[in-house]
């Protein structure tokens, strides 16, 4: 039987539900999930741990994850090696990646899907690839489809639903690498066990909603706005929670939140395409949700007058874009060996 591994993002329920879905698929041990995400010692320590797991004619499966130049070394690295023993790499991912990582990588693959999609996620493009169509595999994927292009679901059930999954995965978050990829696995073996959720998963999001309520209120008492966006600074929040919670507050279009712990901004709107507006700070991600890195040395968010330097920038900066609702055209790049 063929041997498989999987590589996925490890910060949200897109990633950690395309792993579900490929152990679904496969049976894949929870011991040959590995997760990442774009900082060097995550990617390093993945990379270990894959080297660690391959074996000849090995089957590598990477979802939800992007390449960008800073990236592609190490995803480079492990595709090297998963080929060089006979094995093979299909890539289902949504997201851009840059010309150097479509002219390196994807021609290792024997599939390569990327580009910016708004119709598919990466665990519906997961899906698909992998002939899954049995009815829990469609309404997981409606779930996370809400989940990862940051969209209210009508039902409450569902609503419920993302709220555990997103604060959860935060949670683990905060764990050393060991302890946040062992609770991922556990989230993933639930999941492909057919369940929704779990009493682990429940309990892990209360405790960490509790735990940054504090923080939570202390962003919304000090909120800056502009002509469209508002913007809060704290610790450990969930992204998105704490970006819509920003847009709540204040009726502005977009909510920016800076967590001041990990040096990490992240963008949502209902209405407006953020993604180029990320992308001006090295970040990136889909149109209504997006992440970047804040330049911590050109401004000092620890003060009034870094924070409002901060937002009149990003004012301008939205202006300059001519930033309109909706997203950009959807590129999709599918590229197959021989």
């Amino acid at each position: 039987m063929e041997r498989v591994i999987s590589l996925t993002h490890a910060t949200d329920i897109d990633g950690v539900g395309s792993a579900a879905l490929i152990r679904m698929r496969y049976g894949v041990p929870l011991g040959r999930l590995f997760f990442t995400d774009y900082k060097r010692e995550s990617l390093e320590y993945a990379e270990r741990k894959i080297t660690g797991a391959m074996r000849p004619k090995t089957r590598l499966i990477v979802a939800d994850l992007a390449v960008g130049n800073e990236t592609l070394g190490p995803f480079l690295r492990i595709a090297k090696r998963i080929r060089a023993s006979g094995g093979k790499v299909s890539w289902f991912d949504h997201h851009p990646w840059t010309d150097e990582a479509e002219r390196k990588l994807a021609p290792l693959c024997e599939t390569a899907i990327f580009g910016e999609n708004r119709r598919r996620c990466g665990a519906e493009i997961t899906k698909d690839e992998l002939g899954l169509k049995d009815a829990f595999t469609r309404r997981f994927c409606r779930i996370v489809h809400y989940s990862d292009f940051n969209i209210k679901p009508r039902q409450e059930e569902m609503r419920r639903t993302v709220g555990y999954y997103a604060l959860s995965i935060a949670a683990y978050h905060l764990m050393g690498m060991e302890r946040n990829t062992a609770a991922l696995r556990r989230m993933a073996g639930v999941i492909s066990g057919g369940r929704l959720l779990d009493a682990g998963i429940r309990r892990d999001a209360e405790r960490f909603r509790k735990m940054s309520e504090r923080e939570l209120k202390s962003m919304l008492s000090n909120i800056y706005t502009g002509e469209r966006i508002a913007l809060g600074f704290a610790g450990h929040i969930q992204k998105t929670y704490a970006c819509m919670k920003l847009i709540e507050s204040t009726g502005k279009d977009i909510g920016i939140y800076v967590n001041l712990k990990d040096k990490r901004g992240h963008m949502r709107s209902l209405r407006s395409d953020v993604s180029a507006l990320a992308a001006l700070y090295g970040g990136g991600g889909h149109p209504h949700a997006a992440g970047f890195s804040p330049d911590f040395g050109r401004y000092d968010f620890r003060t009034e007058h870094g924070r409002r330097g901060f937002l009149a920038e990003l004012e301008a900066s939205a202006e300059r874009l001519g930033m309109e609702r909706g997203g950009r055209a959807v590129r999709l790049r599918r590229q197959m060996l021989g």
